[in-house]
């Protein structure tokens, strides 16, 4: 009799502790039930900035920072990619060839997408490739340019539009990237043969084919480095390097 009698002086007590609550004015909070919130998105930009170290200029444009943890994980995979090269050149891999996606695996992207609150923006994007907006990945040049002194083709294979290219290679070249054997950019008018669904490709269909064209010139492709996992899939490279890019997703 007990129990059952504190057990109901602690309902009581409950009930009218949320009574006073609510008629004080404090806000009551439900749970979901169970159910999965996603993530608030103004707290993911804030993460997002503080992976990139995220500073801001004199002129208010935002940069990130070599010292942040999206640099230090970047390194770390362009190093690891860059001592399996040196292995395989040792071993003597025929006619070794790397590829490298653009946007955010040889150039990073981070200030324009934080100048425009992580929105897209094809006209904006359109300017800033015009400009030469996206600076160099550092860890990426450096391997580039490694592998061309020791012998190995370097390819360029971007989803950048076709008309998009020789502005693109103009400020690649700028930047110190090594001439690259090709560049590949997305077709616009007219699919190259190689690529059997021709202007409709997906991401993967267009990037695993176009690579499955360069081993057919006789490249062994030892690396394959992006930031994006539709870089990556569909085979045709030794070894796929995924580079850190938690800003967008693109299948």
């Amino acid at each position: 009799m007990f129990r059952k009698k504190m057990t109901g002086l602690v309902k009581l007590a409950a009930a009218a502790a949320v009574g006073a609550a609510i008629a004080g004015g404090t806000t009551a909070m439900a749970t979901s039930g169970g159910g999965h919130e996603p993530a608030n998105l103004g707290q993911v930009k804030l993460d997002v900035k503080a992976y990139y170290g995220d500073r801001i200029d004199a002129e208010g444009r935002h940069h990130e920072s070599g010292d942040s943890r999206w640099a230090t994980d970047l390194r770390r995979q362009v190093d690891g990619a860059r001592h399996y090269l040196a292995v395989r050149l040792q071993q003597g891999v025929r006619n070794p060839a790397i590829v490298l996606d653009i946007d955010d695996t040889s150039e990073v992207t981070y200030g324009w997408e934080a100048d425009n609150d992580f929105g897209f923006d094809p006209v904006k994007q359109e300017k800033a490739i015009a400009d030469g907006a996206f600076p160099a990945i550092k860890p990426t040049l450096e391997l580039a340019n490694w592998a061309a002194q020791h012998g190995v083709k370097v390819y360029f294979l971007t989803g950048r539009k076709e008309h998009q290219g020789p502005a693109s290679l103009k400020n690649l070249a700028n930047e110190g990237y090594p001439a690259p054997a090709a560049a590949f950019f997305k077709p616009e008018t007219a699919a190259p043969d190689y690529l059997s669904c021709g202007l409709t490709c997906t991401t993967v269909q267009y990037k695993s084919g176009t690579r499955a064209h360069i081993e057919s010139l006789g490249s062994t492709i030892v690396l394959n480095l992006g930031d994006q996992y539709s870089d990556l899939d569909g085979g045709h490279a030794e070894r796929p390097v995924k580079l850190p890019n938690p800003m967008y997703y693109l299948p």
